[in-house]
């Protein structure tokens, strides 16, 4: 017979929570490091840019060193944007299994023009998604990187 403090021997619940790891709390902070591994693996990013009181959002492709992020772009409207603040806000996200994540980062961008500066992240691998003409090449240099991970469903 069992004691109380053992429970019912058929309650095998109660004795399989007892050997239980702690659950992760649902949200988690990313260290740098950890932020950075998933900006290596991303190719796609939102990037925030200020025009004056609003926000825009755009879509982009990118890539990394390690140390800074890449992408390209048609002259137009983002390269005024980058050009009249530099400062910017790039997103990546990534959702597997039961778990998501979000990279943010923040920084200054620069419009590339040397031609070795511009053949390193060609080197890089940075290709769009569109075959369309994307000549203006920038970098971004991070002043702060943060991640969170996610644990989705609950």
């Amino acid at each position: 017979m069992s004691t109380p403090e053992q429970g019912h021997p058929m309650n095998i619940a109660k004795s399989h929570d007892q050997q239980d790891e702690p659950k992760q709390p649902p949200i988690q902070e990313l260290s740098e490091q950890e932020s950075w591994d998933l900006l290596k693996q991303a190719r796609f990013a939102r990037l925030a840019t200020r025009d004056g009181d609003e926000i825009d959002i755009t879509p982009l492709n990118i890539v990394t060193d390690g140390e800074r992020l890449y992408f390209r772009s048609a002259k137009g409207t983002k390269v005024l944007q980058l050009q009249l603040n530099p400062n910017v806000t790039i997103e990546i996200d990534r959702a597997t299994g039961s778990e998501a994540h979000s990279v943010v980062v923040r920084g200054t961008a620069r419009m590339l023009t040397e031609t070795e500066d511009i053949e390193h992240v060609e080197s890089l691998g940075l290709r769009p998604w569109l075959e369309t003409e994307k000549l203006e090449f920038v970098e971004i240099t991070p002043t702060r990187v943060t991640g969170r991970k996610f644990r989705l469903g609950h």
